[in-house]
């Protein structure tokens, strides 16, 4: 029965990987969700600015404008700092996945090993039960020839 030396080794670079699919999969979810928030803060900036044109052709009042622009300032610093969260969102997970993809080549890399001492294995089991089939024939043939 073939044993592979490194199993143990094996199993546990597959739940390595298991982990660090996860990981990688919490941390695109993450960058999902802080792009969301980006866009969200875009889309409310677009229709502040929206607001701000439809109110300077009805009537303008300076304590409006001056609202709008403290708002619009805030919204300014507000995308900002989002995007500076997408952008270490997407640091992160660009790390998980090149984590990934190295734990992926050390298991690929086993289990090359195993499907090679396995066929390595079976060769010398079959080398090793032609030697025993052809002794037998060899001492029937001894047995049965007569002296």
């Amino acid at each position: 029965m073939f044993r592979f030396r490194f199993e143990t080794l094996l199993t546990t670079r597959r739940h390595a990987e298991d982990c660090l699919q996860k990981e990688l999969s919490v941390a695109r979810r993450m960058l999902a969700a802080e792009q969301d928030a980006l866009r969200e803060k875009k889309n409310a900036r677009r229709r502040c600015l929206q607001d701000l044109r439809r109110q300077q052709r009805k009537s303008f009042r300076v304590s409006d404008m001056l609202l709008y622009g403290a708002y619009l300032q805030r919204l300014d610093r507000d995308i900002e700092a989002q995007q500076k969260r997408v952008t270490g969102a997407e640091r992160q997970a660009n790390q998980k996945r090149q984590a990934l993809i190295a734990a992926l080549k050390k298991r690929k890399i086993l289990e090359k090993l195993k499907e090679s001492d396995q066929e390595n294995y079976l060769k010398a089991l079959a080398e090793r039960e032609r030697k025993f089939i052809d002794e037998v024939a060899a001492r029937s043939y001894s047995t049965a020839r007569p002296v």
